[in-house]
């Protein structure tokens, strides 16, 4: 049954996740580190060097509550803010290298399992079949995605 598979999918990754997490945290940091962390953590790495505003604007919250995760996430030594150089009153919100290793090893799992999908499709006319099939699925479910909307 797909269901099934899709659970079973989403389990594994997120399971391998925790255990990138805990390779890269503390026990002390692991325990105020919360999904909403990641998901703001992937966001930033995502958009490179952005500004409070930039953020915001893309997660759709405040600039008192990006300032308060930012801090948080600086604490925890994975952001940091940068003033510019240029314009004293502006700040961008940069990545840490510690914070780019949790992101980059979410990515990496997600290279291992595209592999396992090259390994496993009789041909590469099957493998462009799953993918577009999962194309067509994030494409869908995208549209259900607040931050896009």
């Amino acid at each position: 049954m797909i269901k099934n598979s899709i659970s079973f999918i989403a389990n594994y990754l997120w399971m391998e996740s925790i255990k990138n997490l805990n390779s890269h945290l503390t026990e002390s940091e692991l325990k105020s580190f919360g999904s909403n962390d990641y998901y703001y953590l992937t966001t930033i790495y995502y958009m490179g060097k952005p500004n409070f505003s930039e953020v915001a604007e893309s997660l759709r919250l405040t600039k008192p509550a990006i300032s308060a995760f930012v801090n948080k996430l600086s604490r925890m030594g994975l952001l940091e803010k940068v003033q510019s150089e240029t314009d004293k009153r502006m700040y961008y919100v940069c990545i840490t290298q510690k914070g780019k290793d949790i992101v980059e090893g979410d990515e990496e799992l997600y290279k291992r399992f595209d592999s396992l999908i090259k390994r496993i499709t009789v041909d590469q006319e099957q493998y462009v079949l799953v993918e577009n099939l999962l194309a067509e699925l994030v494409s869908n479910l995208s549209g259900d995605n607040p931050v896009n909307k």
